[in-house]
């Protein structure tokens, strides 16, 4: 064995060392693409809050990807609410004016989106939840033609429906509050009107008896200057 690598073997081993592991890594992590582009996993379902400022137009978008080699058709998707199954895939169709036994077909590697009007969905929610304001798990979903069926936590639609709800408290809230202020308002104006009718009376019946009294004086002067 050279006198060098005698003299520097353990550097030689501590470097052939690392770079294994670089090596390894860098398998691995090639790997784990290659597993991802080609996975079972059909579906990504990604769920968003939108907001038009210009038009005040408030939506949720619905995004599916297609993650399979393959193409696939989708059967219903939308979201799921307290077992309660809030398909779009008639509205989809509607949307882009297909006709009801058009199949929605998602290709390899492409996606499908759907916008979804938030004030609809947020009745829809309170409907299900027979009046109440409080949002329970939300969750969108996609099924497909052989009867899979993927679920994805909407966490960004639960958050702005939660928030929407909030709004419509606090609407509701300053609404009934200036209910019963104009009642309040009211009951008072029919108060005063109250109060001003009996110091009417009292001063109509005043003047009567001041009247009464005036005339019986003018009768007596007149008897006596007789």
């Amino acid at each position: 064995m050279p006198e060098f690598i005698q003299d520097n073997l353990g550097f030689i081993v501590l470097g052939g060392f690392l770079i294994l592991t670089i090596f390894m890594i860098v398998i691995l992590r090639y790997n784990l693409y290659m597993s991802k582009f080609f996975s079972n996993k059909k579906f990504r379902i990604n769920s968003a809050y939108n907001l038009e400022p210009t038009e005040d137009k408030r939506s949720f978008a619905l995004t599916i990807f297609n993650n399979n080699v393959n193409d696939t058709r989708v059967i219903a998707f939308g979201f799921i609410y307290k077992n309660h199954s809030l398909n779009y895939h008639k509205a989809y169709l509607k949307e882009n004016k297909l006709n009801e036994n058009y199949k929605v077909v998602i290709q390899s590697r492409d996606c499908l989106e759907i916008a979804i009007d938030a004030t609809e969905l947020k009745i829809l929610i309170s409907d299900i939840n027979r009046g109440s304001r409080r949002v329970g798990s939300l969750k969108a979903y996609v099924a497909d033609s052989s009867g899979l069926t993927i679920k994805s936590k909407a966490k960004a639609v639960k958050k702005q429906l939660k928030q929407l709800f909030k709004f419509e408290y606090l609407a509701d809230k300053e609404k009934k509050a200036e209910i019963r202020a104009q009642i309040k308002e009211e009951l008072k104006a029919k108060k005063d009107k109250r109060k001003f009718e009996k110091r009417q009376k009292r001063q109509e019946s005043l003047e009567k008896f001041k009247l009464k009294l005036k005339s019986i004086f003018t009768f007596k002067r007149r008897k006596k200057a007789k």
